[in-house]
């Protein structure tokens, strides 16, 4: 009786583990994305902020692009040329999609990050990205509709894409560390030419 027990159990835990695997399988594969999926998309707050030659951009200038929104700031020695060197790379990639695409770096230091200064740096990288500053208030307004921390006059900040779609919503983050085939491949998917 025991060893028929021992067996019952054992069978029992193989259904539980194949159960579990079909389980992770499927869920997976209902999500083609590599990034962090909002579901369901929300609107994206809208922004309304000072860009080159002190004009006021909105988020809602790009509806039918992609919007990729980057929260960074020019002195950063790291984190941030590295990621607007990755999306400089993904629009390469991209080919005739890259019109598709527009690229915005909303400052976490509006006190050294003038529009000048913004429209340099970002030329560097790729003469079609577009530095947003603004006043202290009208930037907090703009990291508390999108969940951003900053810290320590900008220099610590979340280091996350936001990505609005042709619509104006925002269904998909992109964390850092993501490298440029991962962001094309989410970015194709948004786009639907996958």
């Amino acid at each position: 009786m025991e060893r028929k027990s021992i067996w019952v159990i054992l069978g029992l835990l193989a259904v539980v583990l194949i159960a579990v695997g079909v389980t992770f399988y499927i869920k997976n594969h209902d999500n083609p994305f590599i990034g962090s999926v909002i579901d369901p998309p929300t609107v994206a707050s809208e922004i309304a902020l000072t860009g080159p030659g002190g004009s006021t951009i909105r988020l809602s200038d790009f509806r039918g692009k992609l919007v990729l929104i980057f929260f960074g700031y020019t002195n950063c020695p790291d984190e941030c040329p590295a990621m607007l060197a990755i999306l400089r790379q993904v629009r390469a990639d991209l080919g005739a999609d890259a019109a598709l695409i527009q690229v915005l770096l909303v400052t976490t230091d509006p006190l050294r990050d003038t529009p000048g200064k913004l429209a340099d740096y970002l030329s560097a990288f790729d003469p079609t990205f577009i530095g947003l500053t603004g006043s202290t208030s009208d930037l907090a307004i703009v990291y508390r509709d999108y969940g951003v921390t900053v810290l320590d006059n900008g220099e610590t900040h979340s280091t996350r894409v936001y990505v609005v779609d042709q619509n104006g919503k925002l269904g998909l983050t992109l964390p850092a560390g993501l490298n440029p085939v991962e962001i094309e491949h989410d970015l194709r998917i948004v786009l639907g030419n996958t």
